[in-house]
């Protein structure tokens, strides 16, 4: 498969410099190059019309062997086109990790319905070992920025695609892809308590995506929403985790 090279930029390698940044640069580029090239791979020799169906998204016959498929997501659509691999995202989402979730989503589509219950990063198949990070990457800053700017987050999320849903101050179901609904639910702040976000995942999910690409996929979200309210250096460093 012809591929889309993603380039390098936006990501946070440490302070380095001469030899040292450029080897560093290339690796990391190569890493993602490596992630990017193995999700096409394996998108080979799937019926992509059938994965269409089961994953709730758009598969047009080119000719020639050509296809192009159209992945809801977010407020916005990814188009694949294959098996030339190039992708195209809107460019307020825009960024490696979602182009590889995405193929990978593609490849795991399955048909399993969202089932209405919403289950912790730590209820997911695996998701104890990681469960700690989810805490202090998503949900403390995400309770930062929003926590204390009561609306704040609902005008954020509708630019998202956010659909308000009934828990807390403010909640909202946002589809990263037709069948992975993230939910986040946020608690305000006063002078008395903290204010307090969680994120959680459909159990139907871990059928599309492994756990760790969960983890991804959520931070993904976090990222879009601190870009919302300005802190873009938070954002970036979020935005290139796929491995």
């Amino acid at each position: 498969m012809k591929a889309e090279l993603f380039p390098l930029e936006g990501c946070g390698t440490g302070r380095l410099s001469g030899k040292a940044f450029k080897a560093d640069m290339e690796a990391e580029e190569e890493k993602r190059n490596r992630a990017f090239y193995q999700a096409l791979e394996d998108l080979k020799g799937l019926d992509l019309r059938r994965q269409a169906e089961l994953g709730g998204f758009t598969c047009r016959d080119l000719g020639g062997g050509a296809c192009e498929l159209v992945i809801p997501s977010f407020d916005g659509e990814i188009v694949l086109l294959l098996p030339e691999g190039r992708v195209s995202v809107p460019p307020h989402l825009d960024s490696l990790s979602l182009r590889v979730l995405a193929l990978r989503y593609v490849k795991l589509s399955c048909g399993v319905p969202e089932s209405g219950e919403w289950v912790a990063y730590r209820d997911l198949p695996g998701g104890r070992f990681y469960a700690a990070t989810i805490a202090p990457t998503i949900e403390r800053p995400l309770a930062e920025i929003y926590g204390l700017r009561r609306g704040a987050l609902s005008e954020a999320a509708a630019r998202l695609g956010g659909v308000r849903a009934g828990y807390g101050d403010e909640s909202f179901v946002f589809h990263a892809f037709p069948r992975v609904p993230l939910l986040l639910v946020l608690h305000w702040g006063d002078e008395e308590f903290a204010p307090e976000c969680r994120v959680l995942f459909d159990r139907c999910c871990s059928h599309y995506l492994n756990t760790d690409d969960l983890k991804v996929l959520a931070t993904q979200l976090a990222a879009y929403l601190m870009k919302l309210a300005g802190r873009n250096d938070e954002a970036e460093n979020l935005l290139w985790m796929v491995d």
